[in-house]
């Protein structure tokens, strides 16, 4: 057993009586303390508020929201702790509605599905206007876009339809895509398998372990300020795409590189998630 897990195992045992002493030496519990303490950072409140009732994406927050509600007489702690509340139950909405998009299986049967493949044919497979070839499930010609071979539904086993919409959000701005997608070879990264990992990187980052204190919800720093919604998962994963593309140019780097340069790459993302702001542009140049 190492020095820092028995320490953190005595802190958790201790923290109870170190509440208890608090609250009788303040008058007030631990969520008020936390609502008083007027230099927390938003991000930062949200975080410790989090911790303090064992927020996890399963967790029913009935509980939480019923008790605000009992205290509005206490207009401060009621106020501001609603706030919170609302943000997590957000976020564990958000968490819940991207784990049932990237369970959903790509199938060429769903009407919905083959919508967003014909968008990213016209808009990247096809790069001429002399080039009228019509889309086909099955055809080497989506390997020219970055898929494994000429049947692209056999690559979204990790992501489902969340991998999907991923591509078509990238495509979206055709012509930021196609620098994406036109890398001369040897340096290319293989766009469509590259959008799928990176959702699966953001994805991973919504809730790592519940069991792991203070840091199972990296992805809650940017979510506390901004909205908890899908719009803003996708501008937020096209921000992180954009880095991964500049990262990968500067390394210079061939496509044997990937596993390596994504591990260095994912570990400065969660290095941006505890900086107790939102996700920056820029970020990958801190590498």
């Amino acid at each position: 057993m190492s020095l820092s897990f028995a320490f953190g195992m005595i802190s958790q045992l201790l923290l109870p009586f170190q509440n208890i002493f608090m609250y009788i030496l303040t008058g007030k519990s631990l969520l008020e303390r936390i609502i008083a303490n007027r230099k927390l950072l938003f991000p930062l409140r949200v975080y410790q508020i989090k911790n303090s009732i064992n927020f996890t994406s399963t967790k029913n927050l009935n509980h939480e929201i019923e008790q605000t509600k009992i205290d509005k007489k206490k207009s401060l702690i009621h106020d501001q702790l609603y706030i919170v509340i609302h943000k997590l139950e957000l976020y564990q909405k958000l968490i819940k509605q991207i784990d049932n998009i990237r369970n959903i299986r790509v199938t060429s049967t769903e009407i919905e599905h083959l919508e967003l493949f014909e968008k990213i044919w016209s808009r990247l497979v096809i790069q001429s206007n002399n080039d009228q070839q019509q889309m086909n499930m099955i055809t080497k010609s989506w390997t020219k876009i970055g898929f494994q071979g000429p049947n692209p539904l056999t690559d979204f086993r990790g992501m489902g339809l969340l991998g999907l919409q991923s591509i078509e959000y990238l495509s979206r701005d055709r012509t930021t895509c196609l620098t994406y997608v036109n890398i001369p070879s040897p340096n290319d990264y293989s766009f469509a398998i590259a959008v799928i990992n990176v959702v699966s990187w953001l994805v991973n980052l919504l809730e790592i372990n519940p069991s792991i204190e203070n840091n199972s919800h990296p992805l809650l720093t940017h979510f506390s300020v901004h909205p908890c919604n899908l719009d803003e998962f996708f501008r937020l994963f096209s921000l992180v795409f954009n880095e991964w593309h500049q990262f990968w140019i500067d390394q210079k780097a061939n496509i044997m590189q990937f596993e390596q340069l994504s591990k260095i790459f994912r570990a400065q993302m969660f290095i941006e998630c505890q900086q107790w702001r939102p996700i920056q542009q820029g970020f990958s140049k801190q590498i």
